[in-house]
């Protein structure tokens, strides 16, 4: 099995809904479903490739595309909290967590204890360095825009629950052995770079950097036993011989010999039912009912299961929809091996802190984020180097129209519409390269020398060679040594928007 891990940063929030409902109030998932990335795949590739290879890639389950789990502050692998972890009712989270595992015992009927759920673990729950990792999520009420008026809509009132901008997940691709290597090539290609994910991509959300993390799988290899935990690092649908949801596995289900019998006393489950959103076909799928991450299944018998049996279900995992994450366990985890486990929750010292802070990806946005946090009394780079080229903007528009004649009511430039353009081929450039290619010789080119507004004469004292606006674009682009010169140029055309509007006002007055 050939494996390739991820680390996904997010650059904005990200709207990863619970369910796929229009109404009521929505809960976010707190990690990315192996879903979300399959999709982003799916959509730029599915159409390319032939029947054979898609179903290969996309639902044979031989390519699983993991959830992304968060990533602690010290870069530590997350696992969902085991629910079969109980803890005394006034017991914080916080430092040394006295926990009791219900597989062995229960706390005595004098205590009041409680189910320990949500949030996320690391391996080495049972020694000083491990983090318990919280995902913080926002939340933020919108409302529906009425676009003849320009006012809220009735009863368009509605909020999204997000991941915050900031975290990292990370995630696995993993494909079986005979898959053709090329297409686990390609796979990884496609992953790099920025995608969109989630809900409201149009909008403000879902901007994902995806890079390659190296770090070696942490669980461990099963060995022969009679005595077997299934611990759920991902929800499970299991199906019975007729095709309908099951909630309650057997040995059967779950890739064991028959022999073996689940052990109510010592498994903890958890369910949820969900129909996720098609955003291809543009509606719903099957409804999914599905045992929940965390969830613990113990099953045992009086003959032994050979470990070659238990490395193949870990490897390939357990169920339905495999391909989207689902079915993914680890067998017998040391985590689960200690009745009474007291991990320590500490806080990472400053000075550590301090040096993860260096560790930051290389990136324009948290470069540019960065300053601004460090200088919040001081006008920022970008800000300062697209208002000085707007004041040479503004004194363009008066030479263009002194130079030829500017009907009354047009613009004497470049229209608000034309910059429009030119700010979001500026949002969408990975690079200074692309964004001159898309701005001045592709075939599609927003800024050519034969339009009517962007070959417009002016006149810039010293520079006879530069008379024209397109022209002038390319010389500030091609001379801009910054490195944030894809925030500055649609800083820039967001403002000459407005300097374009205004210069067609002062036309229609003249008259």
């Amino acid at each position: 099995m050939k494996v390739q891990q991820f680390k996904a940063t997010l650059l904005e929030e990200i709207v990863i809904s619970e369910r796929a409902a229009t109404e009521g109030g929505h809960d976010s998932l707190d990690y990315l479903p192996g879903a979300t990335f399959l999709g982003a795949v799916a959509a730029h590739w599915y159409n390319e490739l032939n029947p054979k290879d898609v179903y290969t890639v996309f639902h044979s389950g031989k390519v699983r595309f993991s959830n992304g789990l968060p990533l602690s502050e010290d870069e530590q692998l997350s696992y969902p909290m085991p629910l079969c972890w109980y803890q005394h009712k006034r017991e914080t989270k916080s430092g040394t967590m006295a926990l009791r595992n219900y597989q062995f015992s229960e706390y005595p009927k004098t205590i009041r204890a409680k189910q320990i759920q949500g949030d996320y673990i690391s391996l080495a729950a049972i020694e000083p360095n491990n983090r318990l990792t919280i995902v913080k999520q926002k939340f933020r009420m919108k409302t529906g825009i009425n676009a003849d008026v320009g006012t809220a809509r009735d009863s368009q009132l509605f909020g999204y629950s997000s991941l915050p901008a900031g975290d990292s997940f990370v995630f696995s691709l993993e494909v079986d052995d005979d898959v053709n290597p090329s297409l686990f090539e390609e796979i990884v290609e496609r992953l790099l770079g920025t995608l969109k994910l989630g809900r409201s991509r149009s909008a403000e959300y879902g901007a994902v950097s995806i890079e390659k993390f190296e770090t070696k799988d942490e669980r461990q290899a099963a060995k022969t036993t009679s005595s077997v935990t299934f611990w759920l690092l991902a929800d499970m649908a299991l199906q019975d011989e007729f095709g309908q949801p099951l909630l309650q596995a057997s040995a059967k289900n779950v890739g064991l010999p028959a022999h073996f019998q689940l052990d109510l006393e010592k498994t903890f489950v958890r369910s949820r039912r969900y129909a996720p959103f098609n955003a291809h076909r543009c509606r719903r799928e099957i409804e999914r009912v599905v045992l929940t991450m965390g969830s613990v299944l113990h099953f045992s018998s009086h003959q032994s299961v050979d470990a070659k049996t238990l490395q193949r279900i870990q490897a390939q995992g357990i169920g339905l929809y495999r391909q989207n994450g689902l079915g993914r366990v680890w067998i017998n985890p040391p985590l689960l091996a200690v009745a009474n486990p007291t991990p320590e929750f500490k806080e990472i010292s400053k000075k550590k802190k301090a040096s993860l802070r260096l560790k930051e990806p290389n990136h324009p946005v948290l470069r540019y984020l960065n300053k601004r946090r460090g200088q919040a009394s001081e006008i920022s780079t970008i800000e300062k180097c697209a208002k000085q080229w707007l004041d040479e903007l503004v004194k363009l528009y008066h030479s263009a129209e002194r130079l030829s004649y500017t009907p009354v009511g047009t613009c004497p430039g470049p229209t608000a519409t034309q910059w429009g353009q030119v700010m979001e081929k500026a949002k969408q450039a990975t690079s200074s390269n692309r964004l001159n290619n898309k701005l001045f010789f592709c075939e599609h080119a927003v800024c050519k020398e034969n339009d009517a507004q962007w070959g417009k004469r002016i006149f810039i004292k010293g520079k006879p060679e530069i008379d024209k606006f397109c022209l002038w674009l390319k010389h500030k682009i091609d001379t801009e040594k910054k490195q944030e010169l894809l925030q500055i140029v649609a800083r820039f055309a967001r403002l000459a928007r407005d300097v374009a509007a205004n210069a067609v006002v002062q036309t229609t007055k003249k008259s």
